[in-house]
């Protein structure tokens, strides 16, 4: 009895096993020569064939191939990993956006400096306090971080030198 293993050019399995099993002749195609020294040695056994001498070179390149797939695996899965990581990064990067300003209207801004609204137009227009506008509507805003620095200096009239 015998198992032999020989390469198949031009197939899309080159790798061909071929025994002889009850006086019939039996062959199997695997895509790799690994799975073939696979099936090689298991049909060895099964059919109580004695050890060669070559046969532990061929399970150290298969146990090595073993190793080798399994690691291919889990670089595989890193990667992967590595994806699902870097998405979840940049969605909560977008999340993170600073918040909107907070913003008083004219007559609320004037109430909290104590001063006129007109007067407050008017530190407008020299440039004391940006406009802010909303896009949807016509009413003028102002940050309400400007008011609160306004209020730390102790005289509005300060605030246009």
């Amino acid at each position: 009895m015998n198992v032999n293993y020989s390469i198949v050019k031009g197939r899309a399995s080159a790798h061909c096993i071929t025994w002889t099993y009850r006086k019939k002749r039996h062959r199997k195609y695997f895509r790799t020569r690994l799975e073939a020294l696979r099936f090689r040695n298991q049909k060895e056994l099964e059919l109580g064939i004695p050890e060669r001498k070559g046969i532990d070179n061929e399970i150290l390149f298969w146990l090595l191939g073993e190793i080798n797939d399994k690691l291919l695996n889990m670089e595989e899965r890193l990667s992967g990993l590595e994806k699902s990581v870097l998405e979840q990064e940049s969605l909560l990067n977008d999340l993170r956006k600073p918040p909107a300003p907070k913003i008083l209207r004219i007559s609320e801004a004037a109430k909290v400096l104590r001063v006129s609204s007109r007067k407050l137009y008017y530190l407008l227009s020299k440039g004391v306090f940006k406009r802010y506008k909303l896009p949807h509507t016509r009413t003028t805003f102002i940050k309400l971080d400007e008011v609160e620095k306004a209020l730390g200096s102790e005289n509005i009239e300060d605030l246009l030198r």
